[in-house]
């Protein structure tokens, strides 16, 4: 068996201005992309050690959401935040209370903010989730936001508390749109 050790062509896209018109109609690249203020930001394939911890943030989630069926989850969905700036971003993955989901879940997107988004922090991606796609979720009506990161096992979790963010870290965190969800924190 030959594998192909040729390196794979980049994003065609990276950093291009687009307008939501335009990044709807982008031909597929192979890659995903955060579109923010009009400026294309390239998702980056995860390291096995993300794609882990993704993994195992979502099961804790969807077990809950198994037991408790308040809401849905989504994995690597686009969110279209439609509140005036056209903005779509991709989230590792979000939960939207089942009262919202046929107002804003429309096919291949998510046209509103989610109850709860989770971004799983790594070297590329930690800087704009904390600061460009944290803000966009926040003025959009994100009520919480979870931050995981892979590299020391920490959890952070934002609650949306009348447009501020009131951020949260500790052993033991717990939401406050789905009551009894608890996630532990190992680092």
């Amino acid at each position: 068996m030959h594998l192909d050790r040729s390196p794979a062509p980049g994003p065609l896209y990276p950093e291009r201005h687009v307008s939501l018109e335009e990044y709807l109609a982008l031909p597929e690249d192979g890659f995903q992309y955060d579109m923010i203020a009009g400026v294309l930001y390239v998702v980056p394939s995860h390291s096995s050690d993300h794609a882990f911890s993704e993994g195992k943030a979502s099961l804790r989630f969807g077990y809950y959401l198994e037991s408790n069926p308040v809401g849905r989850l989504y994995l690597e969905l686009d969110v279209y935040l439609d509140d005036g700036d056209d903005d779509i971003v991709r989230p590792d993955f979000c939960v939207i209370l089942n009262e919202r989901v046929s107002e804003i879940v429309r096919g291949r997107h998510i046209h509103g903010p989610p109850d709860i988004v989770v971004e799983l922090l790594s070297d590329r991606t930690e800087r704009r989730d904390r600061g460009i796609k944290a803000d966009r979720y926040l003025r959009s009506g994100v009520r919480e936001f979870w931050l995981i990161d892979p590299r020391d096992r920490s959890v952070e979790v934002r609650y949306n508390v009348d447009g501020v963010w009131e951020s949260v870290s500790g052993d033991v965190l717990t939401s406050r749109v789905l009551p009894g969800l608890e996630i532990e924190s190992a680092g």
